[in-house]
């Protein structure tokens, strides 16, 4: 891939399958990790009946700030950490954990009290948006499939279709459930919509790109496996935070559908990392010197 003008090619970001120059896409995620860490803590140090007073939500709680603390802002720094040391799945993981960040605080913009933290909210939702937008378009994505060639493509894209209709299935219930409700469950509205709208979305159309084996299915593969992995993981650490805190409010069942969740989206994540083997041996130093040409059947015979 030529390289734009201006990169110095020692870098190692020079040597990621990126089409532009990535220095706002970082600027960005910086920033977007310390929105989550004030959000979080500011959360953390609230009264807990701020919350729970006008939400049941399990990822609009104390325990979902905490979750967003320990979890996702490290893992958005260690992908961007990797990405600028030149490692494909640092980069191709970066934009899951922005996109996680949006798809987090969707449910606070909906169900969170009112207060000056809204401002964060929105903020966090907006720039993760456009993040998110600006470096997957940067992703070469004919290079990437090139480097993923090994990947099981079909395999995992099934997978995540096959994750994104369960999800659908579940969200259907829910929503039939609700109807008979007077007050149509109102506290898990948030949820279903971020669900709906965003998270679910995604993965059905990543999963189908990537069954097609289409460039772009390659570039976001990584990171919606990510997404799943972590959506999963989140809720559970969040609801046996908020049960330890505030009594039983999720029942352990639901933990433990989305603790299987999480563990089968990074084994599949595992699964199609393996196709990185040929990043290694993708050589950008020239291409390989040609053989040596036989001798011509005219030659002098050795004397």
């Amino acid at each position: 891939m030529d390289q734009p003008a201006g990169r110095r090619p020692e870098t190692p970001m020079a040597l990621l399958p990126i089409k532009r120059d990535l220095t706002l896409a970082h600027v960005g995620s910086l920033i977007i990790a310390i929105g989550i860490a004030v959000a979080s803590v500011e959360g953390l140090v609230a009264d807990p009946g701020d919350l729970s007073s006008t939400s049941s939500l399990v990822l609009v709680s104390q325990g979902a700030d905490a979750t967003n603390l320990i979890l996702v802002v490290p893992i958005l720094l260690g992908s961007l950490w990797l990405a600028r040391r030149g490692s494909l799945f640092g980069l191709l993981l970066w934009p899951g954990a922005l996109f996680y960040a949006l798809y987090a605080y969707v449910p606070y913009l909906i169900g969170a009290p009112f207060s000056g933290l809204f401002f964060v909210y929105v903020a966090l939702v907006t720039l993760s948006a456009f993040t998110v937008i600006g470096i997957v378009a940067s992703v070469d994505g004919e290079e990437a499939r090139h480097r993923l060639a090994g990947a099981p493509a079909r395999g995992v894209g099934a997978a995540l279709v096959l994750i994104a209709v369960a999800a659908y299935a579940g969200l259907t219930a829910a929503a039939i459930s609700a109807l008979g409700s007077p007050a149509g469950e109102v506290p898990t509205r948030p949820l279903a919509v971020a669900d709906w709208a965003v998270g679910t979305p995604v993965l059905l159309v990543g999963g189908i790109l990537l069954w097609l084996r289409l460039p772009l299915g390659y570039a976001a593969a990584t990171g919606l496996l990510l997404v799943s992995g972590l959506g999963g993981a989140a809720f559970a650490v969040a609801a046996l935070l908020d049960n330890l805190v505030s009594g039983p409010q999720t029942e352990p069942a639901v933990i433990v559908v989305h603790l299987v969740i999480s563990v089968i989206s990074l084994a599949l994540l595992a699964w199609f990392m393996r196709g990185a083997t040929k990043e290694k041996t993708f050589a950008r130093s020239g291409p390989a010197p040609e053989p040596p040409a036989p001798p011509s059947s005219g030659s002098e015979p050795a004397k």
